[in-house]
């Protein structure tokens, strides 16, 4: 042990008579301890928040849209063509668009409508799709003298007190519909019967959009239907860097991927995590303010021992090394407290399975632990302990024996 080390931990832990030193070393520690952990904690939820929502989103939408040319027609042998692309998964078509809903109760509310080819659409664990019994997937397309079937969101379904149960009927309007004798615009009107809801994970969906199938609202939207090819890859994030590629394809118009539809939510979540971070590492400031604070009065405390030191022999970089040394053991102590703590709470929060408040729309609170995170988190309290002991360094080295002295 270098002489440095040994008289930073003797200037630390101090005698009886110095208990009050002991005491805000501990502090000290604690504080750091508490920063770390708080950041690795906070950091954890809400990356795993972002990722969760984010899986949601992905989930609900096709991963890039392809919209072509007018009067260019989506084919079995083009579906095909794309499904057969490196990295795709699977290339459906589908319709999007907006609509107006009216119950039988007379409720109205905009809704956005998803049209979908005949089948299981394959969406993930996280959908959540309950079909009354007897219905399925098939019940969408209309059969005989049945009225076609619809999911809707299951928060909308509850605003409109719609229960699917009883297999209620509801009017989609289309305004922009055909064109009448008497040359004004008659909107175009279908009666569909509920056969389920869905519950996606996200608020937005669950209270905007509806499900039938494809060919039904072509059917509603009549010449204004714009069918799109949605394309699904094995790992979503290629999409982007894909984009290219499929804009270029033979009759393509327009290419937007979930990236660029959902820009907003994901920037905000982004900005929200930015201003998290800075509040955090505001934490771990004030916890080096207090490391500042005990090292001081470490200087004022062992101002005879400095001066021995210095009639001893010391040279200054020695002595400002005890210091330094001292806020590293600080940092370095606090820091891996506070990395276990974070750890033991992230563990205790996923295991305990805590359910967040209602208007946060979660199952429970998600943990994402980066190491590249905590690896920043670690850094981030050694180099603000170092910073902390700048200062008293300098006032220690600057010390003269003559002065050290002169009160003794």
């Amino acid at each position: 042990m270098k002489a440095q080390t040994f008289l930073a931990s003797k200037f630390l832990s101090g005698k009886r008579r110095r208990f009050f030193v002991s005491f805000l070393t501990a502090m000290a520690v604690a504080g750091v301890a508490i920063s770390v952990m708080a950041f690795i904690v906070v950091q954890g939820v809400m990356v795993g928040f972002a990722k969760d929502l984010q899986a949601k989103v992905i989930g609900f939408s096709p991963h890039l849209s392809l919209k072509l040319k007018s009067g260019e027609a989506i084919s079995a042998s083009m579906l095909q063509k794309i499904s057969a692309e490196p990295g795709v998964e699977r290339a459906t078509a589908y319709l999007e668009g907006e609509a107006v809903l009216r119950t039988d109760d007379d409720e109205v509310q905009g809704v956005r409508l998803r049209g979908l080819e005949a089948g299981d659409p394959r969406f993930p664990s996280t959908m959540k799709v309950h079909f009354e019994e007897g219905e399925d997937w098939s019940s969408l397309q209309a059969k005989d003298e049945e009225l076609p079937g619809i999911l809707l969101g299951r928060e909308m379904a509850a605003s409109l007190g719609i229960v699917p149960a009883l297999l209620e009927e509801v009017e989609l309007l289309y305004p922009f519909g055909t064109v009448g004798p008497t040359g004004e615009v008659e909107p175009n009107v279908r009666r569909f019967r509920v056969v389920g809801t869905f519950r996606s994970g996200y608020f937005e969906y669950d209270n905007k959009f509806a499900i039938a199938a494809l060919p039904e609202l072509q059917r509603l939207f009549g010449d204004h239907a714009s069918v799109q090819i949605g394309v699904y890859f094995a790992d979503p994030r290629r999409a982007a860097p894909e984009r290219q590629r499929f804009q270029t394809l033979a009759g393509a118009s327009e290419t937007s991927t979930w990236q660029e539809r959902n820009a907003r939510l994901f920037s905000a979540l982004k900005l929200e995590r930015l201003g998290m971070i800075v509040v955090l590492s505001l934490m771990s400031v004030l916890a080096s303010f207090n490391i500042l604070c005990m090292l001081m009065l470490v200087v004022f405390e062992r101002r005879r021992d400095l001066a021995l030191l210095k009639a001893l022999g010391l040279s200054e970089p020695g002595i400002s090394g005890i210091f330094y040394r001292a806020g590293l053991w600080i940092g370095a102590v606090g820091g891996l407290l506070g990395l276990g703590g974070g750890l033991f709470l992230a563990w205790a929060i996923r295991v305990a399975k805590i359910r967040p408040p209602a208007p946060y729309y979660l199952e429970t609170f998600p943990v994402d632990l980066q190491p590249g995170t905590i690896a920043l988190t670690l850094l981030l309290a050694l180099v603000l302990s170092l910073a902390a002991a700048v200062l008293p360094a300098r006032e220690g080295r600057k010390m003269t024996v003559i002065e050290a002295l002169r009160y003794e």
